[in-house]
């Protein structure tokens, strides 16, 4: 990013998230609209890609453009509603300028949605974990990346105004790689020695002490509040442990918070 400028990739100021996943990053919506893949139209995804071709570029999830088969572009036109829906119908139909005897399909640059994969790196680049790949998190009316305190270690990151870049993989193979190889979770042992390198820090160790210490106990709603707020990807119902004191009042101890 320092040494040559390049499409499809973004920079900004960091800001710590403890409430994202370790393996995420906070993308303000003004990025999520600018950055964009290119997704071949298909007909068990064309329903998603013609929505987002209606609601155009400035609404997320959108699109900017739409190649046709021949490798002609269309830009969809912010204020032309009819436009981007008269193109949205023809997602699935050939174009009339296509030669019959070639196959091809069209192609919308969508923008950037949850889920998606970013590639992350801050300056200087010193090892292998400086870039990671992580899933974004579009968060709106927000300005800055936000990232998780567990990678602060591997990106030598502190939150005084550092800056980082996201790159933004164009295709199935680069997003594979990047969801199955440099993914933060796979980055766990630093190559140089195999120490471990993502982890709790500073905070989360004094905060780990506080919650566990002798006597300290929760009401239901503040202990509710603290495990479903740490299993926030949990798609099923959670079975809570028993208070551990029942009389005079119900109560749940710190370290059951953390069992």
């Amino acid at each position: 990013m320092m040494g040559k400028r390049v499409n499809y990739a973004a920079r900004s100021v960091i800001s710590p998230d403890p409430y994202i996943m370790v393996d995420e990053i906070g993308i303000p919506d003004v990025f999520a609209k600018k950055l964009t893949y290119p997704q071949p139209v298909t007909p068990w995804n064309v329903q998603v890609l013609r929505q987002a071709v209606i609601n155009g570029p400035n609404v997320h999830p959108g699109a900017v453009l739409v190649q046709n088969e021949d490798g002609s572009m269309v830009k969809l036109s912010p204020k032309d509603k009819c436009q981007r829906e008269a193109i949205a119908k023809r997602l699935l139909t050939p174009s009339h300028s296509f030669h019959s005897g070639l196959q091809g399909c069209k192609i919308v640059y969508r923008h950037l949605q949850n889920g998606d994969v970013l590639l992350l790196n801050r300056q200087p680049t010193l090892h292998k974990p400086s870039i990671m790949a992580h899933r974004a998190r579009v968060l709106p009316k927000e300005k800055t990346l936000r990232l998780h305190y567990a990678n602060c270690k591997s990106y030598n990151a502190d939150f005084d105004g550092d800056e980082m870049n996201a790159h933004f993989p164009q295709s199935e193979l680069a997003r594979s790689e990047a969801y199955n190889i440099a993914s933060v979770n796979n980055q766990y042992l630093v190559p140089k020695d195999g120490t471990p390198l993502s982890g709790l820090i500073q905070d989360h160790v004094i905060a780990g002490v506080l919650l566990t210490i002798r006597g300290r106990y929760f009401t239901k709603e503040d202990f509710q509040e603290l495990v479903f707020g740490a299993l926030t990807f949990v798609q099923k119902p959670i079975k809570l442990l028993p208070p551990t004191i029942i009389k005079p009042a119900v109560l749940w101890s710190g370290k059951q918070v953390c069992s």
